[in-house]
């Protein structure tokens, strides 16, 4: 019995598959051993060891061409920092992976706790002390427009993944802020807040929610300070095709 082993052999034993040895064959990486004479390509060890060198550098990220000079003419410092680079890239994605999960997280759970669309509920609720960093400011009887996210787009990384805070108090602006560790443009205090979560196809519907939420903050006597703060929470809307979220907030006094 031959002590090399066949191209299935060997896929089943590196836990891939034919085409993919085939393959690395085709660029110039791994060659069989010999070719018997029933033209089965036969492997050894040797083949064996530089597989699995080309199968631990693809899952590094690496192309097959990159493989190749990495296994014929680089030098021992140049792989390191091959290495060094694959490791700094790798934790780029844990980190992006992270974020990801966290906005997942962040998506459930806040749809485990707002009321269906249908339902109109007032919440007294306390919040954590948030600090908001200026965006930029538009009329208060405006509405978003395109070229103003274009205008103003500065280092807003992920635009509308984060909540976005709109400031409504005696002037004829609206402050819009985004949450920023540290900012002091606009802070809102940890306190009771008055809530509400509303649900609405145009933005002009808007206006008839934040009378309402008055009206209510007034008639059930809550006394209250600060701006109104509505809050865009537009990721929540993939719950509600063609509605955007928000929520109403409006800081209680104790």
């Amino acid at each position: 019995m031959s002590d090399e082993i066949t191209i299935s052999e060997l896929a089943k034993l590196m836990n891939v598959s034919v085409h993919q040895i085939r393959y690395f064959e085709e660029k110039g990486v791994l060659n069989p051993a010999y070719i018997a004479e029933n033209q089965y390509r036969m492997y050894g060890v040797d083949e064996i060891y530089r597989l699995s060198h080309i199968l631990l550098l693809r899952k590094m990220g690496l192309s097959v061409q990159m493989i190749k000079e990495c296994l014929s003419n680089l030098t021992t410092v140049q792989i390191t920092s091959l290495f060094r680079q694959a490791l700094a890239d790798t934790e780029a994605a844990i980190t992006q992976l992270q974020q990801t999960k966290n906005l997942i997280s962040k998506l459930l759970h806040e749809k485990e706790h707002i009321p269906l669309e249908d339902q109109v509920t007032y919440y007294i609720v306390t919040r954590e002390e948030i600090h908001l960093s200026l965006w930029f400011h538009m009329e208060a009887q405006g509405y978003l427009q395109a070229r103003q996210l274009t205008q103003h787009k500065g280092n807003i990384p992920n635009l509308f993944e984060a909540d976005i805070h709109y400031a409504y108090d005696e002037t004829d602006t609206v402050g819009i802020y985004t949450q920023k560790e540290g900012a002091n443009d606009l802070v809102l205090p940890r306190g009771k807040y008055l809530s509400r979560h509303v649900y609405v196809h145009i933005e002009a519907e808007l206006k008839e929610h934040i009378n309402e939420f008055y009206a209510y903050a007034e008639h059930q006597g809550y006394p209250y300070h600060g701006p109104l703060i509505m809050v865009e929470k537009s990721y929540l809307s993939l719950f509600t095709p063609e509605k955007l979220h928000y929520e109403l907030l409006l800081q209680m006094i104790e």
